[in-house]
């Protein structure tokens, strides 16, 4: 009875429950809207619009201080923690990947998250330019797996366009 008495003085006062991710304290304003970083991404599942973006971006730095480069594999989201991994599928062609989000974005209401040109092409969301998606992210253990794997495409890439540029 006591428990009941509390819970109605709660709601009578105005104090609201909230479930779902917690923010982080985080946030940014863009074009005048405030936006709530997530303290954590476990749990994030979440069904809209993808776009992406490309050459006006390219090598410009993202919100995680990278250079933005649209022939990489990358995304931008708006309150996801950046160097969160999603699952990205695009539920016309049910086609997936992973990606890292290292940039923030979209602003464009009804639209949850931007891939880079080239995540763009390989989930067929280039040419049609926004598609409905299923974003999920990924958990712990496995965005870990991901990130070495990354790592190491990264290195070799790096070793071949060293080589390639050594032979000149």
């Amino acid at each position: 009875m006591a428990v009941l008495a509390v819970v109605l003085a709660l709601i009578g006062s105005g104090c609201a429950f909230t479930t779902g991710p917690k923010r982080s304290g985080k946030s940014y304003v863009i074009n005048g809207k405030r936006y709530y970083i997530l303290a954590t991404a476990e749990g994030y599942k979440e069904k809209g619009l993808a776009s992406w973006y490309g050459k006006p971006f390219h090598g410009r730095k993202t919100a995680s201080g990278e250079v933005y480069n649209m022939y990489d594999f990358s995304a931008a989201h708006k309150t996801l923690p950046l160097h969160t991994w999603v699952e990205v599928q695009n539920l016309k062609t049910k086609d997936r990947m992973f990606l890292r989000i290292n940039d923030r974005g979209p602003f464009v209401d009804g639209r949850i998250i931007d891939l880079s040109q080239a995540a763009a092409i390989e989930l067929g969301v280039h040419k049609p330019g926004v598609v409905p998606v299923l974003v999920t992210a990924v958990p712990k253990a496995q965005a870990k797996r991901l990130a070495a794997r990354h790592k190491k495409a990264a290195l070799k890439a790096n070793r071949s366009l060293a080589r390639r540029h050594d032979s000149r």
